[in-house]
């Protein structure tokens, strides 16, 4: 059953989470963040931050795009439904997949923000300034600023007010997983700067790599995903101690309620990586092999100094299908 059957209002974490995700097309929609209705608090934010709509976009983008892609051969495959019918949708309940999903918008939209710190696109970040680290150099330099993209992420989905009951608190937590997830890929970059060399002055910043990057830590999460048991589905009312208490001791982990339905069904077609990814995705009801023939660049050479001319080759590549 899902929140809109039980009558359940959701919290705008959940709205928003459930929006960035299910809308696929370009529809603008009205108000001053336009990739879906906003709230007043997230409305303010969008007309304060006139490039916020941009970083939205962006962080919508490539959250879909790397989950596309890093599970394309996967039983589920970045799907908002599940076995292609309309009524088991995934925001549904609280299943691994939905967790996940709100672990990947959260890591998404704090990449997003930082990046657009360091690049001066908001006017709500201040660039590091300069401290002496020691007697020889010193350390500056606007870099991608994590702290504000998550405390950001937290203002716009309205963390604080989320709920304190059970499914609260646990996308709560996955939300953190998520923006963790973008901390851990933090880094810091140093440049030289000095006579002849030497490096008597140091420039120094954070920096974040590639999205993708992040997206093997947040795969990990996904599955050593730790079910939980679900006390009352029907009820807003917040969880006594002891279950928060126990709740924080599985806090590093990606959490859900629901067992996700059985998705074998589903993957009649799927062409698999390889043979032995056909092992898991075809369910053990074996696969078929084709041959196409597939062209790609080779033999590539420089031509006058500065040009790179390649030919095309062609090659004949195995096809697995799931029976």
């Amino acid at each position: 059953m899902s929140f809109f059957e039980l009558g359940i209002s959701q919290p705008i974490l959940q709205k928003t989470i459930e929006a960035l995700f299910s809308d696929r097309s370009n529809i603008i929609y009205p108000g001053s963040c336009k990739l879906f209705i906003a709230s007043k608090r997230q409305a303010k934010i969008c007309t304060r931050e006139k490039k916020f709509f941009e970083i939205l976009t962006n962080a919508k983008k490539q959250a879909i795009s790397a989950c596309e892609e890093s599970f394309q051969y996967d039983r589920w495959n970045c799907s908002l439904v599940y076995n292609g019918k309309a009524k088991k949708r995934i925001f549904n309940k609280i299943y691994r997949e939905t967790a996940f999903i709100h672990a990947l918008l959260a890591a998404s939209l704090t990449h997003a923000v930082a990046k657009a710190c360091a690049s001066g696109e908001l006017k709500s970040c201040s660039c590091v300034g300069s401290f002496r680290k020691n007697t020889t150099w010193k350390v500056n330099g606007c870099g991608d600023d994590f702290k504000q993209g998550k405390r950001m992420m937290k203002n716009f989905l309205d963390f604080n007010h989320a709920g304190n009951d059970q499914i609260a608190e646990t996308l709560k937590q996955d939300v953190m997983i998520g923006v963790d997830s973008i901390g851990e890929q933090m880094r810091e970059v140093c440049k030289c700067h000095g006579f002849s060399g030497s490096c008597t002055t140091k420039t120094c910043w954070k920096r974040l790599g590639p999205f993708n990057s992040a997206m093997g830590l947040l795969k990990k999460h996904y599955h050593h995903a730790v079910k939980k048991k679900l006390l009352n589905y029907t009820t807003k009312r917040a969880i006594t101690p002891q279950a928060k208490k126990k709740m924080k001791s599985d806090e590093k982990y990606l959490v859900y309620l629901q067992k996700t339905p059985n998705l074998c069904v589903w993957t009649k077609g799927r062409t698999c990586k390889n043979r032995h990814n056909c092992a898991t995705l075809c369910c053990g009801r074996g696969y078929l092999t084709t041959k196409k023939n597939v062209t790609s660049r080779c033999k590539c050479r420089m031509v006058n100094c500065c040009f790179v001319e390649c030919d095309t080759c062609v090659k004949e590549a195995e096809i697995f299908t799931c029976k």
